[in-house]
């Protein structure tokens, strides 16, 4: 399916992120000096079985469209080695927030092996997450099925901000979905802070015939120059240091990741 990006881009006009706009001012009296965190965003989870429509629930409020609408204000990159295959509600091994290091953030391994867990620890409680993801143990082939399955499972979560809305809403990229998000990502026409996206999801099978949801992006447009520098004050700086934060012994979710 093609995510091709057309060089004929439109530019979008966000009121909200003019510099006399009282979003930042909002925001800022809101946190009262706190940082932003991913439990005080709405997150909204990519449907099971293959479904093709969002649901997004704002503290009851149930909203369905067949494709979110926003400026990418945000990126962050998220691995996760779980113990089993099916962890139900089991907390990830080791968690890493840059793809480059992991952190253990618990001690119940479930199948993994701690003899092939050490071979990766860098420092206390610390794993070169590169090479953990790529090699024999856990990396290519190591997942159920074999083949290009992993044990360990990369995603990307995006922070859109719709339009009229103060707070963005976090989208998870799972891992059936990356082969559609990382080259409409680096194809992008501008700063991400400045990109309006579109997603929207087309029923697909995996290996073993199961469907689930895959992420098709689209450009809808960018914001301006200088709605973009208020988008990077206001959104993109707090939001990417709040990815960008080494996990805290905090558990995540199998089903955030939404696909296979």
């Amino acid at each position: 399916m093609s995510t091709a990006i057309s060089t004929n881009v439109k530019t979008i006009d966000y009121p909200a992120l003019s510099p006399t706009s009282r979003q930042a001012r909002i925001i800022q009296a809101n946190l009262e000096g706190e940082p932003m965190r991913e439990q005080d965003l709405i997150r909204v989870p990519t449907p099971a079985g293959g479904g093709t429509v969002w649901s997004i629930d704002n503290q009851g409020n149930v909203e369905t469209t067949e494709e979110i609408v926003g400026i990418l204000v945000a990126e962050g990159r998220r691995g996760t080695l779980w113990p089993k295959d099916d962890p139900l509600d089991m907390r990830p091994v080791i968690q890493s927030h840059d793809l480059i290091i992991g952190y253990r953030t618990s001690d119940d391994l479930g199948d993994c092996d701690p003899k092939a867990l050490e071979k990766y620890r860098i420092g206390d409680r610390k794993y070169d997450w590169t090479a953990l993801s790529t090699g024999p143990e856990f990396g290519w082939g190591s997942g159920k099925g074999g083949g290009r399955s992993r044990k360990v499972k990369e995603s990307r979560v995006l922070a859109i901000l719709r339009e009229g809305e103060t707070w963005p809403i976090l989208v998870t990229v799972g891992p059936g979905s990356l082969a559609n998000w990382l080259p409409f990502r680096k194809r992008m026409p501008s700063f991400v802070y400045e990109c309006v996206i579109g997603l929207k999801l087309t029923k697909i099978k995996n290996s073993g015939g199961q469907p689930y949801s895959q992420i098709v992006p689209r450009i809808v447009g960018t914001i301006n120059e200088e709605q973009g520098e208020v988008a990077l004050k206001v959104y993109h700086g707090p939001l990417s240091a709040m990815f960008n934060a080494p996990p805290a012994g905090a558990s995540v979710n199998a089903a955030d990741l939404g696909d296979e």
